[in-house]
This record gives structure tokens, sequence and C-alpha cells, in this order.
């Protein structure tokens, strides 16, 4: 399966991700944590807001998340090759 895809469909549809959700599960982050990671722009992923806003929510794109999530795989996929063999 396509990882856009699958993200999609985990969070309903939605292209543009809360940070707040994607932090726990994908970097292993609290929330807080995450907000101030995104405002150093400190993630593994780029994060904006939305609106002008201060208390506009954190949001991560699922296309950048995809993309990321297929480099770890790929680079954990050469790892257990050069190790297995």
């Amino acid at each position: 399966m396509n990882t856009y895809f699958g993200l999609l469909a985990e969070f309903n549809g939605r292209a543009e991700l809360p940070l707040e959700e994607v932090a726990p599960r994908f970097f292993g982050i609290s929330p807080r944590t995450a907000g101030a990671r995104a405002s150093a722009q400190a993630l593994p992923v780029p994060a904006y807001r939305a609106g002008d806003s201060q208390k506009a929510p954190w949001l991560v794109s699922a296309v950048d998340l995809a993309q990321y999530l297929d480099k770890r795989r790929t680079e954990a996929h050469e790892m257990w090759v050069r190790v297995s063999n």
C-alpha cells in the first residue's frame, strides 16, 4: 500500500495532519515537545501554522510525512540487508 494513501485513510482523508496527533505516533515525542521543535523547525518534516495566530495548531503535510516514512523504511531495509548478509 502506498504510504500517502495509508496516512489519508488513517487520518480520515485529511491531507494536512495535526502535529499533536502525528508527533507521538511517528516521532515518539509529546505534542508539547513537538510544538517546541516545530517552532525551531527541528522536526524531520516541515511544520507550519495555517493561520497567523500563535494559537493556530501546528500542521504537517501528509505528503511530507509519507516521504519521510518511506525514506526511513528504505534506510532500515538497506541496513537489514547489510546485517543479514
